[in-house]
């Protein structure tokens, strides 16, 4: 081999290797975890876990959820914040997303060992780069050990009681996690003393939690009539009689207007026949943020081609801290026409940012609504007599 070709020969070889060494944005995707197990699995039992969906490209696709083996049947997912079911949800990309897994085994299933798994892939199809044509898919392994023995147990992960202001009711916050294998609903009692004299006892057992979640549940005191001072909570939480925490807190009654009010109107919207006459129901989520539980209510100004026609006003309601409550408000549509609703939650005093929606309401068809004029009626009787005459010529004829 001549010089010449050699120093070919060694170029091309180093060219290749660059090529190959070279970084590419390759697409991928992966849940966590990769195995769960579910242990005594009462039959007819539902059960709750979590999944996280991960997307490493730089790329967001829609992947398809579902599942294979002896229990795949038994699985259903949906969103971590909603209870519809999904087959399908997108990821973003760099990012990931949570699935929330519901298993029900079946009221027929035998005592056993059943497994299946979780397959999450792209969609067939769709163009995704770096996936070089391929379907991207990952796996997650589930067992589940069925049972027909009650297992009955929870543990409480948390006891809050909030500082409250003057005729403010009181939140008790109980973390609870049902580690059975059965509904079950645990039993809070809550004794209110001052300077060591009992004041009130109020208990709560109404909140039934579902095996392998955890909820928060809170309990109110009315606190009526008590002016502002230092009291104490003493919390007991129990299931089917076995006492589970028994935990005294010490909280302040603070004069009215002392904690902050925070709130925000996170969502808007409509239900009902948009037809003259008929109420629309208006539903507005509002999100707690403050620190004491709130009165709150929804308020709106409704306008008919940009002119202010109405206003509605909903009932009040009281909004726990950190949580979300839907407020309702009604309004039935008095002419047809483009309408929209500049509509906000008002809360002690103060008001959300407005949210508008907007709706074309249609005339009533159900019923004839035309006036009968004489003018027209006259005219139709006379051309009636009219026909009648004329037939009656042309038998005479």
């Amino acid at each position: 081999m001549n010089l010449r070709r050699w120093v070919a020969t060694v170029a091309v070889i180093v060219l290749m290797a660059v090529l190959v060494c070279q970084p590419v944005s390759a697409a991928g995707i992966a849940v966590g975890p990769s195995s769960l197990t579910i242990e005594n699995g009462l039959r007819g039992g539902s059960f709750e876990r979590s999944l996280t969906v991960f997307n490493p490209s730089d790329t967001g696709f829609e992947v398809v959820l579902r599942t294979e083996g002896s229990a795949g049947d038994w699985i259903r997912f949906s969103t971590i914040d909603n209870d519809e079911e999904i087959e399908t949800i997108y990821v973003p990309e760099n990012g990931q997303i949570p699935v929330l897994m519901r298993v029900t085994v079946p009221d027929d299933a035998a005592n056993g060992r059943y497994t299946a798994t979780i397959v999450v892939e792209t969609v067939p199809g769709e163009e995704i780069p770096g996936s070089v044509g391929m379907i991207l898919q990952a796996k997650s392994a589930l067992e589940i050990t069925v049972t027909d023995v009650e297992k009955i147990s929870g543990e409480v992960t948390s006891i809050v009681v909030r500082d409250t202001e003057v005729n403010v009711p009181l939140g008790v916050e109980i973390g609870f996690k049902n580690t059975g294998n059965v509904v079950v609903t645990p039993e809070i009692t809550a004794v209110i003393s001052r300077d060591g004299s009992v004041i009130d006892t109020v208990t709560w057992a109404e909140t039934p939690v579902r095996p392998g979640t955890t909820e928060q549940i809170v309990m109110h005191w009315p606190n009526e009539g008590l002016a502002a001072g230092t009291c104490q909570a003493n919390v007991m939480v129990s299931l089917r009689g076995e006492v589970l925490a028994d935990e005294n807190r010490t909280f302040e009654i603070l004069p009215l207007g002392s904690l902050t009010r925070q709130g925000e109107l996170t969502d808007l919207n409509y239900d009902g026949a948009l037809v003259v006459g008929k109420p629309i129901k208006v539903t507005g989520l509002f999100k707690n943020s403050g620190s004491i539980a709130t009165r709150a209510k929804l308020s709106g100004e409704v306008y008919r081609g940009g002119s202010l026609v109405d206003v509605i006003s909903g009932d009040e309601m009281t909004v726990l801290v950190f949580s979300e409550d839907a407020l309702t408000a009604y309004y039935t549509p008095k002419e047809p026409g483009e309408y929209t609703m500049k509509t906000c939650a008002v809360f002690e005093g103060k008001t959300t940012d407005a949210k508008d929606i907007s709706f074309t309401v249609q005339s009533d068809s159900s019923g004839l609504s035309l006036p009968l004029s004489p003018v027209p009626v006259a005219a139709a009787l006379a051309f009636i007599c009219l026909l009648v005459a004329s037939r009656r010529h042309r038998e005479n004829r």
